[in-house]
Parts: structure tokens; sequence; C-alpha cells
């Protein structure tokens, strides 16, 4: 048994020494072991909650003011609908199919709408807040009180809320009658232009969370690695969700909607915590770190755990 535990031992240290010779690698464990250290799958959790608290409102929202303005069966509302529905692979028709019906509801289920809608998106942005403050080991006392959370969420919506406007005239534009003719070549500009505007999103949401001493410069890799991230999972997302919600559609119905919506939700979280990581190791230099290493923060916890422990039993 020994045996076999040294060679699991020396196999991994011998693994350890590889990644770390190597600077991709190196970054890419230090990442690994600095979301683990910042709980970034319970923030992505937190995240993903408050997430699924406002799409539905924010769908409801988005096609009553359509329906309002536009009309109900004008091009334009269909292609608002069309091109906010296609953020949700495989689930964004499902979608559609089930929020016509609440289109045609009285305004006080609008005014509904709104309420949820502002408590669900504020939900999100404060716990983004909350979370890349911890990343970037900000101390307590530097927590924005409600007025200026408040108000850098409503920034963080208002980015969110123009790369979907952008999106839309994108894909507008792209499915144009009189373009019909350059149908390739406007399916790889809307791909292109599509992963410009997720790279500006991810950049200013990204400045608006950091700290303000940190430069812009140091927040390009985030960036490009949220923006062009996001920009592949939109465009192949199709198969993850249509994999990972395999026949589950005709036995839940409308329950498989909401598994892929939240499944959705939470890859897009996970996402963008780890493009903050990425951030903070390359501007702290905190690479390489062992397959074993814990931080000197979470050493420090242990170890003022410990000696609470050792006190309490005293």
């Amino acid at each position: 048994m020994s045996a076999l535990g040294d060679l699991v031992d020396r196999s991994i240290d011998g693994l350890d020494a590889l990644l770390r010779r190597f600077r991709v690698t190196a970054v890419a464990v230090a990442v690994i072991k600095r979301y683990g250290d910042d709980r970034g799958g319970r923030e992505s959790a937190l995240i993903t909650f408050y997430g699924t608290l406002s799409v539905f409102p924010l769908l409801l929202l988005l096609t009553t003011l359509a329906t309002k303005i536009l009309g109900a069966n004008s091009e334009a509302t269909k292609r608002i609908i069309n091109s906010a529905l296609e953020q949700f692979p495989v689930i964004g028709p499902r979608l559609k199919d089930n929020i016509h019906t609440l289109a045609q509801g009285s305004w006080l289920a609008f005014l509904g709408s709104c309420l949820f809608l502002l408590w669900g998106s504020l939900g999100i942005t404060s716990s983004l807040q909350m979370a890349s403050l911890k990343m970037w080991r900000r101390p307590r006392f530097e927590e924005p009180n409600l007025l200026v959370r408040s108000w850098r969420g409503f920034r963080l919506l208002g980015v969110l809320a123009a790369s979907v406007i952008l999106a839309s005239v994108v894909a507008g534009i792209s499915a144009s009658g009189y373009l019909r003719q350059f149908s390739e070549l406007l399916t790889w500009g809307a791909i292109l232009v599509g992963a410009a505007i997720n790279l500006g999103a991810y950049f200013l949401a990204l400045r608006i969370l950091a700290p303000r001493e940190i430069g812009s410069r140091s927040l390009l890799p985030g960036t490009i690695m949220g923006g062009i991230g996001w920009t592949a999972l939109q465009q192949f997302g199709g198969y993850l969700l249509s994999h990972q919600l395999h026949r589950t559609s005709e036995i839940y119905g409308f329950f498989a909607i909401v598994i892929g919506l939240i499944f959705w939700l939470n890859i897009g979280a996970q996402l963008f915590l780890y493009s903050t990581e990425l951030n903070v190791v390359l501007n702290e230099h905190s690479w390489p770190r062992g397959l074993r290493e814990v931080s000197p923060e979470v050493a420090a916890e242990i170890a003022a755990a410990q000696e609470a422990g050792a006190a309490s039993e005293n």
C-alpha cells in the first residue's frame, strides 16, 4: 500500500514539475487553484440563482414592450425577441413558445415583472461585486454601501442591455432579405461582430468591478478569455445543452427549460469569474502554484481555525 502511495506521490510531483515548466499551464493551474480558494463555485451558484429569477421577468418585459410599441405581429418585434432568445441555445425556441401568452398580460403583470426583474438583476450585480472584491483580496471596509453598489449595478445592467441591443441589430442585418446572396459571408461577419461586442461588454464589466488602482491593461487577458469564450459558447452551446438535456424535454417538459436555463447561466457565471481570476493571477504574479499547494490566505485561515479549536478544547 505504501509503495502504491509513493508511486502516486511521485506521479503527482512529476506532473506538477511538468506543468510549472510552461507558462500557459502554470497560469492555468494557478487560476484553477485560486478559483477554488475563493469558493468560486459557491459564488457562481449565487449568481445563477439571481439570474434565474430575472430571466423570465426580463423576457416578459421585453415581449410586452415590443408588442405594445411595435405591434404584436410586426417584423421588428419578431427580430428583437428572436435575437434575445438566441442567447440561449436550444432552449431559446422553447422559451419563446412559453412567453407568447404572457405578451397579452395586463399592466399589473408588467409592473410585477419590472419589480422581479429589478430584484433579480440587482442581486446578480451585487453578487458579482462581492465576488470581485473577494477575488481581488480587498478588505471588508472597502465593500461599497447600498447606494454605490446599486449605481454600479445599474451601470453593469446598462452594459448588458447595450450588448443585447447591438447583437439584435447585427442579427437583424444578417437576416435581412436584401443580403441573402451574401449569406455565408454575413454568417461569419455576424460571428466576428458578435465577438467584438462580447469583448467590449466583458471589458466594461471587468472595468466596473475591478478596483480603481488596477490599470485597464491588466484587464485585457480576462477580457479576451471571457469575450472569446462566450462567443464560442454561443456558437457551440447547442451541443452542450442538447448533450446535457438528452431526452429530458420529452420527460420533464417545461422543467427541462428551467434545467437548461440554470445550466447555461451557471456556465456564463463561471466563465466570468474565471476571467476575473485570470486577471488577478497575472496582475499579482501569483503563479506557478503546486497541485497540492494552498494559498497563503487559505493557510492562514486553516491555522487560525486550528488555534481556535485548540483554545476551545483547553
